[in-house]
């Protein structure tokens, strides 16, 4: 009995077939599973856009009445607008005037948090100089600064090179650094230093806020920017605060591919600093 081998030739054929039909049938089920990842990112796009529409109208809401009640209290501090008020009667307004701005802070540090956790964020850039920022942002922080007793310095660099960034978001920046300064600092004790100045790096500048205040220990520094992390301290604890400021500070300066800088000495002060690329 003779034994008729199998044609290779053949044998071959039919195993490319077999993998040619396997190959599409692994290519239709990847077309489906690239279909079905474009249907769940659209839809968590759908979501993310509907959390943060669903913040921005409550943040909005929210600052309607708090706009009327800042108008008439601002209206009430001043003299004879309404009537003289009493020493008594002023506090009391002062008390509610402070109250409704710190309200608003919070607010904005809501809304921007909730734009930078879903990525709908945006830096409107154009060239600047740090110096026509300069008063803007002892402008925001005037009133505090008198409030707690602090004085502020500022220092800027002759020289320094232009920016390309977002004029708003860079002062919010500073102007949150400087807030955490004066709250964090004794009141009546602070010597507050805002400097801008080039590092080693050409065309770079490093921008800090410094104070003498209470400090922090290494294990707090590693946390700042943990959401509504605030330091176990006295005068932290004292401090009406929500732990975003920070959280905020971080996010915008990484939209400026910048990080955060941190040193600081329990009981000797702190030092936040950042570096931004000239042009």
């Amino acid at each position: 009995m003779t034994d008729h081998a199998e044609n290779p030739l053949t044998t071959a054929r039919q195993a490319l077939s077999e993998l040619r039909a396997q190959l599409s049938g692994a290519h239709e089920a990847l077309e489906r599973f690239h279909a079905l990842l474009d249907q769940a990112e659209a839809q968590r796009s759908a979501e993310i856009d509907q959390q943060v529409k669903l913040i921005s109208t409550i943040v909005h809401e929210l600052r309607k009445p708090m706009t009327s009640i800042r108008g008439y209290a601002d209206m009430l501090a001043k003299p004879n607008m309404v009537g003289t008020l009493n020493p008594m009667q002023q506090n009391f307004v002062e008390t509610i005037r402070n109250n409704v701005i710190r309200m608003d802070w919070l607010l904005s540090d809501i809304s921007d948090i909730n734009k930078l956790q879903a990525g709908r964020l945006a830096l409107e850039r154009k060239m600047l100089s740090f110096e026509s920022l300069r008063e803007e942002i002892e402008s925001a922080v005037a009133g505090l600064l008198s409030e707690y007793g602090h004085t502020l310095s500022v220092e800027i660099a002759p020289d320094l090179p232009a920016l390309n960034a977002d004029p708003k978001q860079l002062s919010k920046v500073i102007v949150l650094l400087l807030r955490n300064a004066i709250f964090y600092t004794p009141k009546g004790t602070g010597q507050l230093l805002l400097k801008a100045e080039p590092t080693d790096k050409a065309g770079e500048l490093r921008i800090s806020v410094r104070d003498n205040g209470i400090g922090m220990r290494p294990e707090d520094v590693v946390r700042l920017g943990e959401l509504f992390f605030r330091a176990d301290h006295e005068l932290v604890t004292n401090t009406k605060g929500y732990g975003l400021g920070i959280a905020v500070v971080k996010g915008l300066l990484a939209l400026m591919d910048s990080q955060l800088e941190v040193q600081s000495v329990p009981a000797q002060g702190s030092t936040f600093s950042f570096r931004l690329q000239g042009i």
